[in-house]
């Protein structure tokens, strides 16, 4: 079963709150889904423990480079999509995971920093494919983007990494209230309600959209 490795090196770039939104939401299209957090820091264990989770999400932590490869393919075999959130390293479990993903999920702010980060993630992907002598397909997705507008900076990196055959999501991930409410709640985007965070309605239309592009992604990819 297809297996999504989120990564990037630059800290606070969206990863964990793209894991919990394409994670949630494949589970509330009915598919089963397994989170694995390999992050230090465990967030998603830690979002995990106050969650009222479905019965098809798990999330499975304490994952380190001896047992990550184990892991992955222990979920894989038992559930129809295995995302993982990967610490902000490019390391040995990193590198691990990536050789068994069937994509990778760059998330990048329109910020110089976080451009240089995300160049040196796909610089380390490539070497993991050659290592593997394997296509392993990347795609870059915007992180906490302006709602109405890409500012001139994001147009600008857009291009840069257009031009040098890096490929992005159409989709981009808003920067919403709501998406900051799935981990401050502990909740779902169908579990939270419009008294708790404002806007529900265009998160759960924009975290629909994401879900819609990474399957079409991997059916392609496939081909």
């Amino acid at each position: 079963m297809p297996v999504i490795s989120i990564m990037t090196t630059k800290g606070g770039a969206g990863k964990t709150t793209a894991t919990l939104l394409l994670g949630t939401g494949l589970a509330e299209q009915g598919a089963d889904v397994c989170l694995i957090d390999a992050d230090p820091n465990q967030p998603l264990v830690r979002w995990a423990e106050e969650a009222n989770l479905p019965s098809n999400l798990s999330v499975v932590g304490s994952v380190t480079e001896e047992n990550i490869i184990e892991t992955i393919e222990e979920q894989s075999a038992k559930v129809s999509f295995v995302i993982v959130d990967l610490e902000g390293s490019a390391n040995l479990s990193s590198g691990y995971a990536i050789s068994s993903s069937d994509l990778i999920l760059i998330p990048l702010q329109a910020s110089k920093l976080d451009a240089n980060e995300a160049a040196k993630t796909l610089k380390f992907i490539l070497r993991q494919s050659k290592t593997t002598n394997k296509n392993i397909p990347a795609r870059v997705l915007w992180s906490r983007a302006p709602a109405a507008y890409q500012t001139r900076s994001g147009r600008d990196m857009g291009t840069q990494f257009e031009e040098a055959g890096i490929s992005f999501l159409n989709t981009r991930v808003v920067e919403r209230e709501a998406f900051k409410g799935v981990v401050n709640f502990g909740a779902t985007l169908a579990d939270l309600t419009d008294e708790q965070v404002p806007g529900l309605d265009k998160a759960r239309v924009n975290a629909a959209a994401l879900v819609k592009e990474i399957i079409e992604v991997l059916r392609e990819a496939r081909k």
